[in-house]
């Protein structure tokens, strides 16, 4: 590897001077500093030859090669980050449009993924207007998002809702057992709980199931539902509650597979402003699910992040649970309305992205993808 000295003023004009002359593959093999600046050591990546590399470092430092090594992968981390930072700031003088769909749905919660993969189908001659009108127009498209009488209860069917604790499972299964019982009637609904791990949630849907006179069974764990629901033959919609778990918890897989074997039609059920990570994460280990519910709406946040897993896993919107009346705060999906929602929702001030933010976000992303690849 052919090595060469660069000097600078400091850091930054030292690693422009390299990414001008040696180009965006350059590496930086050594760095110190002089009483009036910067000197790094940096040479072409495709000059590389086998072990060449470690022998220059070594070489230009003596002992401690693996101090270098460490200290070349964070100086080449540095360099992806400030080249990542100019591509951006180059992007939005060449395609601002473009690079404005893209902000939009970064900050309304969307995936880098999906947003870049968007942008890029956005047709050059649309100004801001038409471009913010074709996106909503594709997120809709894409959304898919059942017809009103898909909703659960409405139609019938055995329906088990699943989600991690704390998502509104149990409120918004009341709500579609009442929706089911005005539909149905009262005899023709019967509620299940199979959530014998938190306190009070079979007494809480037992209350429900009281005050909506229909029909309450207790079990212990999902794999009696099946037995169960022999005695419940005659009835048009069963609503099964079932445990929440952390999502890496072997029980929730166990019990989503049992349910499923019972014949009900797992629902994974989400809060609007669920993290994108874990929506994910429960969508990608239970292919089966039979769709979706976002419940919380109404508690405001970004729910784009949710709306990107349906969308990128075709995984069918059923309906959309606000508030806690029962059974008015449930409603069936709407794929305009929730697009509308996502695109105008905003982070308070002090947590929404600047313009200056923007190009160090470009740069944060770049490093991540480098550390993908080489990990």
């Amino acid at each position: 590897m052919k090595l060469r000295r660069f000097l600078a003023p400091d850091a930054r004009a030292a690693l422009e001077q390299i990414r001008r002359e040696l180009g965006p593959d350059a590496v930086v093999v050594t760095s110190r500093k002089l009483p009036g600046g910067v000197e790094f050591m940096a040479g072409r990546h495709d000059e590389l030859e086998d072990g060449k590399q470690e022998t220059a470092a070594r070489e230009s430092q003596g002992e401690g090669g693996g101090l270098i090594w460490r200290e070349l992968a964070r100086l080449r981390s540095l360099l992806q980050n400030q080249l990542a930072g100019f591509a951006w700031s180059a992007e939005k003088r060449r395609h601002p449009v473009r690079v404005h769909v893209l902000q939009k749905m970064l900050a309304a919660g969307f995936s880098p993924r999906l947003a870049r993969h968007l942008a890029a189908g956005l047709p050059k001659q649309y100004a801001t207007e038409q471009a913010d009108a074709w996106l909503r127009q594709v997120l809709i498209r894409n959304l898919r998002a059942c017809a009103p009488a898909g909703l659960p209860g409405v139609r019938p069917g055995i329906w088990a809702l699943v989600g991690p604790t704390g998502h509104g499972k149990t409120t918004t299964l009341a709500k579609l057992a009442a929706r089911a019982a005005l539909q149905h009637g009262q005899d023709k609904v019967a509620l299940v709980s199979v959530d014998a791990y938190r306190i009070g949630a079979q007494q809480q849907l037992e209350a429900y199931a009281r005050m909506m006179g229909v029909e309450f069974v207790a079990l212990e764990e999902a794999g009696q539902l099946e037995k169960a629901l022999g005695g419940l033959g005659d009835k048009t919609s069963i609503m099964v509650d079932s445990a929440g778990f952390a999502p890496t918890d072997e029980r929730f897989s166990l019990q989503v597979a049992a349910l499923g074997q019972a014949g009900a039609a797992c629902l994974l059920t989400l809060s609007a402003s669920s993290q994108g990570s874990l929506a994910e994460g429960l969508i990608q280990r239970h292919r089966h699910l039979g769709g979706a519910i976002l419940t919380k709406l109404d508690e405001g946040g970004l729910c784009g992040a949710v709306l990107d897993c349906l969308i990128r896993y075709r995984l069918e919107l059923l309906g959309l649970s606000t508030g806690q009346r029962v059974p008015e705060d449930v409603h069936p999906a709407n794929a305009s309305y929730v697009v509308d929602r996502a695109l105008r929702a905003r982070e308070s001030s002090s947590f929404a992205m600047q313009e200056e933010d923007w190009a160090a976000y470009a740069g944060m992303e770049a490093e991540q993808d480098s550390l993908r690849r080489t990990g």
